[in-house]
């Protein structure tokens, strides 16, 4: 995965020693920016495995899990607008607090939402909604997205899985962050699962996550 981001550089980078328009230059170099964070997060990403099973690199808090639903749905509202995605948020009422490691979580539910924007098509519809009883809270994301084959509810957190639909459509993917996310909700004594009702007919991811530990 550390191939096409720097065989994008490589390229990009030889384009810039041209003589070509100003305007040109910036784009190439905004081409070489994206690249080098892409290789960044992939280094991140590599770190994490060795952080999400070690309970002393989490700090829990007080949380809102909708805050951080907000925030990544702000993080992503470019590409929500231009593909055009309906979106439907809970409200949230009247759900207590979580203890949670935010910038865990943050990476798990930004994890679910990037992927339910990027595979959904265009003009389609993203729901994020929760249930809650005294125990525990479910977060469930649903997509109108390419959905999930027989093997893929099997395999889908899986380190290193990805299917063929997949590997296309997104060459730069690791097959990581799925993986990442099951083990960070393991450590908090939680659960992260994905229903489907086929290939093209949509995914819903639900994350369960305990009031008490």
């Amino acid at each position: 995965s550390f191939r096409t981001p720097l065989t994008s550089i490589i390229w990009n980078t030889k384009e810039l020693e041209k003589n070509i328009p100003q305007n040109e230059k910036l784009l190439y170099l905004q081409n070489v920016n994206n690249r080098a964070n892409k290789i960044l997060s992939i280094v991140d990403i590599l770190v994490g495995i060795k952080d999400v099973k070690n309970t002393s690199a989490y700090f829990f808090e007080a949380i809102s899990i909708r805050e951080i639903v907000e925030k990544s749905i702000k993080k992503y509202r470019d590409k929500i607008n231009k593909k055009n995605i309906i979106f439907q948020v809970s409200t949230f009422k009247d759900i207590p607090l979580l203890t949670l490691d935010l910038n865990k979580i943050s990476f798990v539910i930004d994890t679910i939402i990037e992927n339910a924007i990027f595979y959904t098509k265009q003009d389609g519809k993203i729901l994020i909604d929760c249930i809650s009883n005294s125990q525990k809270l479910i977060l469930y994301i649903s997509d109108t997205g390419i959905g999930l084959g027989l093997i893929d509810k099997i395999m889908i957190f899986s380190k290193f899985y990805r299917n063929k639909k997949d590997k296309l459509m997104n060459t730069d993917g690791m097959g990581l962050r799925l993986y990442l996310s099951k083990q960070i909700i393991k450590q908090h004594h939680g659960k992260i699962y994905a229903k489907s009702n086929g290939i093209n007919e949509g995914t819903t991811f639900f994350i369960e996550l305990p009031f008490k530990d």
